[in-house]
């Protein structure tokens, strides 16, 4: 815990100032809200790993009188996966003047002008919370970290990413592909498709349906002239999500890619988790000869744990 200089913030300006900085507001919580943290390596961990499989093999009747020959054995298709801990920093300053402002108001009786500080630290932690969503959904080539749009977690045998179906409507296939030009029919079909995909083998659930805030609000046009429903209501009655999320994220000027992007996923932790090697913390004040004080805000960050891709779909175009 950060220890300021006795007299200048007091404990409840501390107290303040860390529960904004460890209660981030519920739109920054985009990973943590579709992928469950893993916190169980080592804080000081500067690389982790995991396993991913697919599983292999069958069972079957055996014939009286078989050998051992005809037995199937199971197995696994997979490997293992290391990648490193990068730490997520931002800073907060205050000068001298600043803090001895705080004293004088303190002093006149005004009581402590927490405001300025609390604004700073919801900024560095906001700051920090954008990082890690932007890691943990595009990436980051320059330093090898995979995000869940990552085009190495789909194709054969892993998760789907692929253009939308055109609708009806549209002066070319990808105007005709943008939920804007699509009738709710046509945009069901597009959540139907994601939905059949990542069930097809029984082995995974769409739990999560994530899209950006512009497409969400799409689904919130009646689904027929002759009914009051929304699309979004047909859509809880008629699928089994368990959340619903969206976020600016999957807009194509912050997914990597030229086109918006929807998403159903299976969160399941065994098949993808998101490791954090040590939480948001408020590091102790430093001090320059001139009584600046400096704090850094930092996060371990572990990155996408992404055992079984397959419980992926990305549609494309939307």
């Amino acid at each position: 815990m950060a220890i300021f200089e006795s007299g200048i913030f007091s404990e409840d300006d501390l107290l303040q100032i860390q529960n904004v900085l460890y209660t981030p507001r519920e739109e920054e919580m985009v990973a943590r809200r579709m992928l469950r943290l893993n916190t169980s390596y080592a804080p000081y961990a500067r690389e982790i790993g995991y396993d991913y499989y697919q599983r292999q093999g069958s069972a079957k009747i055996l014939a009286y009188g078989a050998s051992a020959a005809d037995i199937p054995f199971v197995g696994e298709k997979g490997g293992r996966n290391t990648q490193k801990v990068y730490d997520i920093v931002t800073g907060i300053r205050w000068t001298k003047a600043e803090r001895m402002a705080e004293m004088a108001k303190r002093a006149l009786g005004k009581g402590p002008s927490v405001s300025l500080d609390t604004t700073r630290v919801d900024t560095a932690r906001r700051f920090i919370s954008e990082k890690e969503n932007a890691l943990t959904f595009v990436g980051d080539a320059d330093y090898g970290i995979k995000g869940l749009f990552d085009s190495t977690f789909y194709g054969t045998d892993l998760g789907t990413k692929e253009n939308v179906a055109v609708g009806a409507t549209g002066a070319n296939d990808a105007a005709k592909r943008l939920w804007s030009n699509k009738t709710p029919a046509e945009i069901i079909k597009d959540i139907r498709t994601a939905v059949d995909t990542v069930e097809e083998t029984g082995l995974f659930v769409g739990r999560v349906l994530a899209m950006s805030p512009a497409a969400y609000n799409l689904l919130r046009q009646p689904y027929g002239d002759q009914t009051t429903m929304s699309v979004l209501d047909w859509i809880n009655a008629n699928f089994d999500f368990s959340q619903i999320i969206k976020s600016r994220v999957f807009l194509a000027t912050n997914n990597g890619d030229t086109v918006n992007y929807f998403m159903v996923l299976d969160n399941d932790p065994e098949v993808v988790e998101l490791a954090i090697t040590q939480d948001v913390n408020l590091e102790d004040p430093v001090y320059d000869i001139m009584g600046t004080m400096e704090q850094a805000v930092t996060e371990s960050y572990g990155g996408v744990i992404f055992r079984h891709p397959a419980g992926a779909y990305i549609g494309k175009g939307i």
